[in-house]
């Protein structure tokens, strides 16, 4: 007879929440109070529902983010830049190696992170 685990409500409900880049970048463990979190979650939902904004990243999608969230684009890669950081610096890689689909030896590059996390949440 297999054994059967009591799973609290709380967690049971968790575990059927649809997965959205916001609770993505937390199971990486980026933290919400970087400013780069919003805008990260931003990118990466515009590159989910349309892949050609990887196209011209720097061009066109810092340009855009910048634009919703009225800072300029410069701040936007830089922000960027600094929660990959946060999310390199995070003991453990396994989640982040699971969904790039190959083991990481570097930080990904901004471009590549927004990448890879899009390309997770669309498959």
């Amino acid at each position: 007879m297999p054994l059967v685990y009591y799973v609290p409500e709380y967690e049971r409900d968790a575990s059927q929440t649809p997965l959205d880049a916001e609770r993505l970048l937390r199971l990486l463990g980026v933290s919400g109070k970087l400013t780069g979190f919003r805008y990260a979650v931003y990118m990466v939902e515009q590159v989910r529902d349309q892949p050609e904004n990887m196209i011209l990243i720097t061009k066109r999608l810092y340009a855009q983010t910048a634009a919703h969230f009225q800072t300029t684009p410069s701040c936007v890669e830089r922000n960027l830049r600094t929660l990959i950081q946060s999310c390199w610096n995070y003991p453990d890689h396994s989640f982040l190696n699971l969904i790039a689909g190959a083991e990481l030896r570097q930080p990904p590059t901004n471009s590549q992170f927004i990448d890879i996390l899009a390309a997770y949440l669309r498959n």
